[in-house]
């Protein structure tokens, strides 16, 4: 295995420690140690970081060329908002969430080794607004990716209080108001970081509209209505709560699901490889 993938999967293995050790700590009714899963999170993070440079450096760019380095790099996104998010709010059972979700993510790339076969050099041609175009995209994944799951979060902590089950493990999960503030800033932040790479996107199209996959474009940009649908009716207060939440997690599904239109367009706008020359014939000595 190479060195840049087995580090991405080393990542993902010590994100299912820090999941599996928050686990283990509501086994015992006992609160998840902050510190230790926060320092789990920041190791698996270092080493998928220096897997994805490495991943980088040979493929000369924002390594997010195949299934397997887009998925890698939305996990390593969703740790990345945890880490600044974790910072402000100081919760321990999103740390696992998080974790659990990057894990799933990079583990599952892992798995299927077809999704690694292509390797695309310079995919960018040099162009670094399409790069950071294609960045800040994967990284709105990583944000809705966490939306997501602390939305699931909310789910359980709400059927939870509903039903009155697992009082003892669920005390420590955050309590509904603090998930609610987190998720309205998470979809705020995704939204920003989306349109953002839209914009960037669009300046792309108008310079150069021979380059757009159609379903891609259309795939994407009924995403961003979407989420800005979602946002504008939590700002409003029409959508919250339950409702809120189920939407989220649905909508992440679906964002996973266009990533086929991605790979679409790769394989559409890459080149044919040259016919192989003929060989000429062999003379033999005694030939005129």
């Amino acid at each position: 295995m190479e060195p840049d993938r087995l580090l991405m999967v080393i990542g993902a293995l010590v994100y299912t420690c820090a999941a599996a050790l928050t686990l283990a700590s509501l086994a015992r009714r006992q609160p998840p140690p902050h510190q230790v899963v926060f320092g789990l999170v920041l190791i698996g993070f270092g080493i998928q970081s220096t897997g994805l440079h490495l991943r980088g450096v040979s493929v000369g760019g924002c390594p997010i060329g195949n299934t397997f380095e887009v998925l890698q790099f939305i996990s390593w996104s969703v740790i990345l908002v945890y880490v600044f998010t974790g910072a402000v709010y100081r919760v321990t059972i999103l740390g696992a969430v998080s974790a659990t979700l990057a894990a799933v993510l990079a583990l599952t790339s892992a798995a299927v080794p077809a999704w690694d076969a292509t390797r695309r050099t310079n995919l960018f041609g040099g162009n670094v607004w399409v790069e950071i175009h294609a960045a800040l995209a994967f990284l709105s994944y990583g944000i809705f990716g966490l939306l997501a799951a602390t939305s699931v979060l909310f789910l359980l902590q709400n059927y939870s209080l509903k039903k009155k089950l697992w009082p003892s493990r669920l005390r420590f999960l955050p309590s509904v108001v603090q998930l609610e503030a987190i998720n309205l800033r998470l979809l705020a932040v995704g939204f920003a970081v989306f349109t953002t790479a839209l914009c960037i996107a669009f300046i792309h199209v108008f310079a150069h509209p021979a380059a757009v996959f159609p379903t891609k474009l259309l795939s994407t940009v009924l995403l961003w209505i979407a989420y800005g649908i979602v946002l504008v009716l939590r700002m409003r207060q029409s959508l919250f709560g339950r409702r809120l939440a189920w939407v989220n997690a649905v909508l992440f599904l679906f964002a996973l699901v266009t990533l086929w239109s991605v790979e679409a367009s790769r394989k559409d706008n890459s080149p044919e490889p040259p016919p192989a020359a003929q060989a000429a014939p062999v003379r033999s000595p005694g030939d005129s």
